[in-house]
């Protein structure tokens, strides 16, 4: 009998634990995916239960809510102390005139919005006239785009006003300028920068690009020239994920426009291109069950016009089926011609029968007006020199104006007084930890399995390490490898220690030796994504500021899942199981770096009966000033969401009694 439970051992090892190794970085992908697989089946049973229009509107009501939660807190809505600060005619009156307004305005105070707003010809229109709001995709030159500014321009000129307003970190709106007054980074890089510094305090990238809309949805409500009852928003890309956020939450919106963005999160893409930048990720919204189409879904039965390219990188084929998806949806409410789809036979981007087609929808729903809409190549367009709205061509040059940054440093600021004057039992603050960074209690945690035991060579003669071992912890009922070294001491009677290094369980043999010295078991082990499972991503998500890990990480973000939680998850797996070896003793954890010393503060905190120490080799900042730094290199694995709600780094240290 034990010769086959050995030989059934081995078998399991060759067939499971080995192909796991060799795939090394790409571990906690594959884990991630599966997780994936389950929600989008869960996702799908509660789809199909959508019989009835009372079904449909509580499946509404409860993702709007859950939609908001997740954005956090926004702000209140103040004076928007609108400027037009320029303006001038273009084109020939009576054929292909528009008149340029050049404005400013602030969504919060000094939190400038550089904006052009595109208007009919006056001569040939009468207003007030239907209005769209226009949002740019990740281009630096935003609202001076060629394709942007050419939607708005093709809109004016067919009678409808478009307000184009600058994202954060593009146009004239870079939210960290360098000393001559250039920008730092902007685009998709500035996006994960923000979102890095927002996770904490549980808002997003998205956060404020969803508050900027909404405030220009309350400008063009402002203007006299504008019929506030007939607001539509459109937008390509990065546009086109603006525009499925403000047409979900926002019923101003009449009609809508989406291209080249909506297609799913539990399809295709996320085995190809993964998830994109922070603010097309929004907390666990993957886990919750809250799908592109959703945001289709969430508006019905409002006109809505899904753009798709054939060669995108966004998939054609999930964007068709999430216009199924919705389409069944409005063929309930009994209005399908709402509901409708247009695909360009090209690469990703605006392309000219995209814009007609988002102008021709807007005309037919806010004017009435069902035309064929042709862009002629002879318009005329306005250079980016034109269309700045500021002197120097950043508002964060302006008088007073305040960053991103900024707002998130009041924010932060204010969570610290909420936090430390809320009186709270340990036992309180423990189940806000457990409950924000997503760590079970121990009992609810599988335990590790033990595989691969094998002797290596010692680390050196002169040391007091005798052996050493090389196996791995199975975590996760064996979905999760934990590669480990064992170093016993010659006299191994003090007790263990559990090393973790965040660069390698292997990476400083001289600190291993000189804790073996004192006749104790050490026992180095990587944590899930480190050492030897590191996961490495594309520059997308900026290695030298957060990491290599960004990609995977933004996949248990949409699963509602952080990083410090699962890697604590992982040592206190590992813990209890050293401490039944270790005969009921209370085990050392040594850490060296800040991701692993924040995993040892988050274990020693929650489940103290299993340690007598905790020590940090390096000190380790408070996620405080790390949001008041602002932007820094920080590993993002190390960012819980929504955690500066609840708790920081000095509430885990008295907790785990770490000086």
């Amino acid at each position: 009998m034990k010769r086959l439970l050995i030989l059934l051992a081995v078998i399991f090892c060759s067939i499971f634990v080995s192909p796991l190794f060799a795939q090394d970085g790409t571990m906690m992908r594959t884990f991630l995916l599966k997780e994936l697989d389950d929600a989008k089946d869960a996702w799908q049973r509660r789809y199909d239960s959508l019989k009835t229009l009372d079904d449909i509107k509580l499946y509404q009501e409860e993702r709007k809510d859950f939609f908001r939660r997740q954005l956090g807190k926004m702000w209140d809505k103040t004076l928007l102390n609108p400027q037009v600060v320029n303006s001038f005619e273009k084109g020939t009156p009576g054929k292909d005139a528009y008149r340029v307004e050049l404005v400013l305005f602030e969504s919060v105070p000094k939190f400038y919005v550089s904006a052009a707003m595109i208007l009919p010809d006056a001569t040939k229109f009468k207003a007030p006239y239907p209005a769209v709001l226009i949002v740019c995709g990740h281009s630096n030159d935003a609202k001076a785009f060629p394709a942007y500014q050419g939607v708005a321009e093709l809109a004016a000129t067919n009678g409808l006003a478009a307000l184009v307003i600058d994202p954060i970190d593009q146009g004239e709106r870079t939210q960290r300028l360098k000393e001559d007054g250039k920008p730092t980074v902007q685009s998709v890089a500035a996006h994960n920068i923000i979102g890095a510094g927002s996770i904490l305090l549980g808002r997003n990238a998205a956060t404020f690009e969803t508050w900027d809309m909404m405030r220009a949805l309350d400008y063009l409500e402002s203007r006299p020239d504008v019929d506030p009852k007939r607001l539509g928003v459109t937008g390509n890309s990065g546009g086109g994920t603006q525009t499925s956020y403000i047409m979900a939450l926002d019923d101003r919106v009449q009609v809508a426009a989406p291209f080249c963005y909506l297609c799913s999160l539990y399809g295709k893409m996320m085995s190809t291109i993964g998830p994109q930048d922070a603010e097309q990720n929004i907390f666990g919204q993957a886990a919750f069950g809250m799908d592109h189409v959703d945001y289709c879904i969430m508006r019905a039965p409002k006109p809505t016009l899904l753009g798709t390219a054939t060669k995108d990188f966004f998939p054609v084929e999930d964007a068709w089926q999430t216009y199924r998806n919705a389409k069944r949806i409005y063929d309930r409410f009994d209005v399908a011609e709402m509901m409708s789809a247009s695909e360009n036979d090209n690469v990703h981007g605006w392309h000219k029968n995209l814009r007609e087609a988002a102008v021709r929808w807007m005309l037919r729903w806010l004017a009435g007006r069902d035309e064929r809409i042709v862009e002629s190549d002879s318009m005329p367009t306005c250079s980016k020199e034109e269309l700045r709205c500021t002197p120097k061509g950043e508002v964060m040059l302006l008088d007073g104006a305040r960053s991103a940054f900024d707002l998130n440093r009041d924010y932060n600021d204010e969570l610290l007084a909420t936090r430390t004057a809320k009186p709270r039992s340990d036992d309180e603050l423990r189940a806000w930890i457990r409950k924000i960074a997503g760590v079970r209690p121990l009992d609810g945690i599988p335990e590790v399995k033990i595989a691969q035991q094998e002797k290596i060579s010692t680390v050196a003669e002169a040391t007091a390490i005798s052996a050493t071992k090389k196996f791995v912890f199975l975590a996760e009922n064996g979905k999760i490898i934990l590669p480990a070294l064992r170093f016993n001491s010659k006299n191994s009677s003090e007790g263990i220690v559990v090393y973790l290094n965040g660069t390698g369980k292997d990476k400083n043999p001289k600190r291993v030796d000189e804790l073996a010295q004192g006749n104790k078991t050490v026992v180095s082990v990587d944590l899930r994504g480190l050492g030897q499972t590191q996961g490495v991503g594309g520059q997308y998500y900026a290695h030298d500021l957060f990491g290599t890990d960004g990609v995977d990480y933004y996949f248990a973000y949409l699963l509602g899942k952080s990083y410090v939680g699962m890697r604590t998850e992982d040592l206190l797996a590992v813990a209890r199981q050293l401490q039944h070896e270790n005969g009921g003793k209370t085990l050392e954890v040594v850490a060296d770096g800040e991701t692993v010393g924040l995993v040892a503060l988050h274990a020693a905190a929650l489940e103290p009966s299993l340690f007598h120490s905790v020590k940090l080799d390096k000190p380790l900042r408070s996620w405080f000033d790390y949001v008041k730094e602002g932007c820094s290199t920080y590993p993002i694995t190390n960012l819980v969401h929504g955690a500066l709600l609840e708790y920081d780094l000095p509430e885990l240290k008295r907790l785990a009694k770490v000086d």
